[in-house]
């Protein structure tokens, strides 16, 4: 719940913005130019898949494909309005003609509202609830891949997410975009600076920026000058789950064949936990619970953490004394891995019309990429002072399009995070993180764990 909160916040705070990409082609960046494209006043007429109307951005290449539909209004049921504000795009009704409506319902809610609503034959056309594994195992959910031609430009720039995405043969729930913003470490630039140490951001540069090295920053600037065992500065604060995303596991993993595979026995989680331990164990971890305001006194020299964390320093980020760089990778894996969260949209299988379900999903699509490329909201957004744009955006311009620009490139490999669909943290957290820190073996921990982790998932799928 924790992490699903953590990417409520990180949603409303990053996408009052998003910066246009630079990526070269080919990179699985969700909102990158089309290659060798111009953009162009109108589009093609004569390709009958697509409306007639301008790509996002201008270019040809994310045009909206054309769905023939009768429907008026459709329903959302959602955690939060999706009713377009007064003043902001709305592709669906100019170009469809469909006006929207939320029904907003509680997470705890939504199972049973929605399948009351289901049984009466009065279903949402939409869901936006991200992964319900067992609802779509019990045949509330169709297929988005029958009604999506995922293979148009429109979806360009997702394909690994959207590879990510198939259960039991098909892709039932997809996004606008994918997340990876909160794969990132924060470090105080003067701090650094003033003890000499080498960066994460040299480091980084490098193509040297793992587990290790992460940990060399940290050992380098943990700081207890008078002996006194409180540490003036301590080294860092860490993420657990970045030891277990970089490994290039979840928790969990989603087969193609409908399969779910248990990794807690995986030899790559019991490196990732160890290797947290030991780090927690050498005493140069900040063990509190305040650490964005610890990192904003300056306690805190280096810490893994989501982004939306940056409100608790915005003078540190307004006089430049912030550094930012990705999670570190494994140094054993064969790649560089990062976490994903990509689930959100699922249409009903008695939804009334799922063309106008398609045709909504695919109209978050398109105002994404036209955020993306509205020049003269980047133009106004550059021309701000720092301080304008972290009232406006939450962090310096240059900062977020560093973000968004640099996680997308081709050297990382996303990992898709299902285990929140599965509570396992909410359920198993105390089994994984706080028993090892009490001394306990994790071979044992895990041969325990993993029957009771199996028992689990055959209970969120028997929901």
């Amino acid at each position: 719940m924790k992490k699903a909160l953590s990417l409520i916040l990180a949603l409303m705070l990053l996408f009052t913005f998003v910066a246009c990409s630079n990526n070269q082609q080919g990179s699985d960046d969700p909102t990158k130019a089309p290659s060798d494209a111009t953009p162009t006043e109108t589009a093609d007429p004569v390709d009958d898949r697509f409306v007639d109307y301008p790509g996002a951005g201008g270019f040809d290449e994310y045009r909206l494909p054309k769905y023939e539909t009768t429907v008026k209004e459709i329903t959302i049921m959602a955690g939060f309005d999706h009713t377009p504000a007064p003043g902001k795009d709305n592709h669906l009704l100019d170009v469809y003609g469909i006006q929207i409506k939320t029904d907003i319902v509680t997470w705890d809610q939504q199972t049973a509202k929605f399948i009351s609503a289901y049984m009466a034959n009065e279903s949402p056309d939409v869901c936006n609830f991200g992964l319900p594994v067992a609802m779509i195992n019990k045949g509330y959910f169709q297929p988005w891949e029958a009604i999506i031609d995922f293979d148009l430009g429109l979806w360009q720039g997702l394909k690994s997410s959207l590879e990510n995405s198939w259960f039991n043969g098909h892709i039932y729930s997809v996004n606008y975009t994918n997340a990876r913003w909160d794969n990132v470490c924060w470090y105080n630039k003067d701090l650094f600076e003033e003890y000499g140490v080498k960066t994460p951001t040299e480091y980084y540069e490098e193509d040297n920026w793992t587990w290790d090295t992460f940990r060399d920053c940290a050992r380098a600037m943990h700081t207890d000058s008078d002996g006194d065992g409180i540490p003036e500065i301590y080294g860092c604060k860490i993420d657990n789950y970045m030891f277990i995303a970089s490994t290039g596991l979840d928790y969990i993993t989603l087969n193609n064949d409908g399969t779910i595979s248990n990794n807690i026995l995986d030899a790559n989680i019991a490196r990732g936990i160890t290797y947290y331990v030991s780090m927690i164990d050498e005493g140069i971890v900040y063990d509190g619970n305040d650490d964005g305001d610890a990192f904003a006194r300056g306690q805190v020299a280096l810490m893994s953490a989501h982004c939306w964390v940056r409100t608790f320093f915005p003078e540190m980020l307004a006089n430049g004394q912030v550094g930012i760089v990705p999670y570190p990778k494994d140094p054993q894996a064969d790649k560089y891995y990062l976490a994903e969260g990509f689930n959100a949209f699922l249409c009903p299988t008695n939804a009334k019309d799922p063309m106008a379900s398609a045709a909504y999903v695919c109209t978050t699509r398109y105002d994404k990429l036209v955020a993306t490329y509205d020049e003269e909201k980047i133009a106004e957004t550059e021309a701000m002072t720092i301080q304008e744009q972290i009232e406006s955006i939450g962090w310096p311009y240059e900062m977020e399009k560093w973000v968004f620009d640099e996680l997308y490139k081709d050297k990382f490999t996303p990992v898709a995070n299902v285990s929140e669909a599965f509570e396992i943290m909410i359920n198993f957290s105390g089994d994984i993180w706080f028993r090892p820190l009490m001394g306990e073996p994790w071979s044992a921990i895990s041969e325990e764990l993993a029957p009771k982790i199996d028992s689990h998932i055959e209970d969120i799928m028997d929901i």
